[in-house]
């Protein structure tokens, strides 16, 4: 763990359009790594939010049927139409959002459930990371009855110099 006062944050957010896509965020650390000196970046914690593009008390919804959104933070580009599994090498961390809002009828309902599937906070020591670029990616299930939306994260990160071992055990855990 990191010691009280050397980590700092890293904050991102992933505009969604309404309209149930896969989009894809990169975000550069090639300013917190120095691959000379063998430095590397550890991520010991994030914290999401899932929420309207306007009303960050909000969060997205389909009218009368379950929304589904999943999402990711890999240390590469998806190119691709949806999130990856957890056997995915470049995994750092991954959720999942579904929400039901019935407005019609009574009563009225609505039920949110929101899944950490894994996270840097889940490890002994946090996730160590020597990519050049994280990629925060999602993809909703159809269109949000309110409209485009947010996802946004803060990471509480160090930096390290990495030993032999740990570069290492950096390559056996990350290579595909």
């Amino acid at each position: 763990m990191a010691k009280a006062g050397s980590t700092f944050f890293l904050r991102a957010e992933l505009d969604m359009l309404a309209a149930g896509t896969y989009n894809e965020e990169p975000i550069p650390l090639g300013a917190f790594l120095n691959p000379l000196a063998d430095q590397a970046l550890v991520i010991h914690n994030v914290s999401v939010q899932i929420a309207d593009a306007t009303q960050p008390e909000a969060g997205p919804f389909q009218e009368d049927v379950v929304f589904n959104l999943g999402w990711n933070l890999t240390t590469s580009s998806q190119n691709d139409f949806d999130t990856v599994f957890l056997a995915d090498n470049s995994v750092v961390a991954s959720g999942r959002y579904t929400v039901m809002s019935s407005q019609t009828g009574s009563p009225q309902t609505y039920v949110e459930h929101d899944v950490r599937d894994v996270m840097p906070q889940d490890y002994t020591a946090g996730y160590t990371v020597a990519a050049e670029s994280l990629f925060l990616g999602a993809h909703g299930s159809g269109t949000a009855t309110n409209g485009d939306y947010k996802i946004s994260i803060v990471m509480e990160c160090s930096q390290i110099k990495l030993g032999k071992n740990e570069a290492i055990n950096l390559a056996l855990s990350q290579t595909q």
